[in-house]
């Protein structure tokens, strides 16, 4: 089904909302993600740990605690 700028319409069964907003599925893991934190990896979207799976990618710098703060 084309839309009205000519192109063709998502596949809903990648999208869900289970994060509470409109996202893509991981196409690796099944996982629900936001938009801004999935990643796309060969015209699809994963998340970080399948990303990191795959490719065998790894962070460029290394995470460290910081005292003080209430996260989560």
């Amino acid at each position: 089904m084309d839309n009205f700028a000519g192109g063709i319409m998502p596949d809903p069964s990648k999208l869900s909302t289970a994060s509470g907003q409109l996202g893509p599925v991981c196409a690796i893991t099944g996982k629900a993600l936001k938009f801004s934190e999935a990643i796309v990896l060969d015209d699809e979207y994963v998340c970080w740990e399948a990303y990191i799976e795959a490719t065998g990618a790894s962070p460029s710098t290394d995470g460290k605690e910081v005292g003080g703060l209430k996260l989560g």
